[in-house]
């Protein structure tokens, strides 16, 4: 399987469309988010026809996965491991609060890197 033959779309400002494709995994970061893509400092991408969409960043010679919602993840990852590689990249980075997802993605040399404590005052 290669990462060339995912189809993807850049989308160039933030969008309904991006609320829509990315509404399970966007929270409280939303704004934020918004603010990145508007701003050029983060990508967006429809992937197959919007069976999947991503946001990304290449930041201190990694990429990051800042947000995923979709099918095929393994085939969007085979591109980013490619796209790493092609810009000369040292890390992929991703956030889950999809521990399973390890699996899906046993492929690729992952490891655990952080844990997130949160507690919530308000």
């Amino acid at each position: 399987m290669s990462g060339a033959s995912v189809k993807f779309e850049k989308i160039r400002s933030w969008c309904d469309e991006l609320d829509r494709g990315l509404s399970e995994t966007l929270r409280e970061d939303r704004e934020l988010l918004a603010d990145g893509v508007n701003g050029g400092w983060l990508e967006a991408y429809r992937m197959w026809d919007g069976q999947a969409y991503m946001i990304t960043r290449v930041e201190r010679g990694k990429l990051t996965c800042c947000c995923y919602q979709g099918a095929r993840v393994v085939e969007a990852m085979q591109w980013m491991w490619d796209r790493a590689r092609a810009l000369g990249l040292t890390d992929i980075v991703f956030f889950t609060r999809r521990p399973g997802l390890a699996r899906l993605l046993r492929r690729f040399p992952f490891e655990l890197d952080d844990y997130v404590f949160r507690a919530r005052v308000a």
